[in-house]
């Protein structure tokens, strides 16, 4: 009896942070257009999910385990154009790909790095390096490497305190 009283309710203990952001496409092919996107994005301990028609949380559009992500960060994009409204960028690095997601606020990027950062300290693949700028038009704005996995250009410190 009322098993499935709470299903449509995502709020549960688990979650950690839950906002609607913009992320940009992941450009997997060299052609692909670079495209924003509204999505939900809620974190929990063990994932990052993010779900297209906000409240209802409609269709599951892509998930990243928490275990597998190497590195999250704020994007530096000095006086760079960023094509959507919210104009925050941080980024998250897992496995081969990294996904640029953008906050509405400085407090609320700053929240969601840090919140990220808490859950993926004991991480093992935790990288050394890694890029600080944006890749867009087929290399890193920040050392012009124009191989995705291009090893990072800049020391990466997940420790280092994201209040500036």
């Amino acid at each position: 009896m009322g098993h499935h009283h709470h299903h449509h309710s995502h709020m549960n203990f688990n979650t950690i942070l839950e906002e609607i952001l913009i992320k940009r496409s992941q450009q997997k092919k060299k052609t692909s257009p670079l495209n924003y996107k509204e999505r939900l994005f809620v974190l929990t301990k063990s994932m990052l999910t993010y779900y297209e028609g906000r409240a209802e949380k409609k269709y599951r559009k892509g998930f990243i385990d928490v275990s597998k992500i190497k590195c999250v960060e704020i994007v530096k994009n000095d006086d760079g154009v960023i094509p959507c409204q919210n104009k925050y960028p941080f980024q998250v690095v897992h496995d081969a790909n990294t996904l640029y997601i953008f906050a509405p606020s400085p407090q609320s990027r700053d929240l969601w790095v840090k919140k990220l950062k808490e859950e993926i300290k004991n991480n093992n693949n935790i990288m050394i390096k890694y890029h600080p700028k944006f890749w867009t038009d087929g290399s890193y704005q920040c050392c012009r490497q124009t191989e995705k996995l291009a090893p990072g250009c800049e020391k990466y410190n997940l420790f280092e305190s994201s209040i500036r």
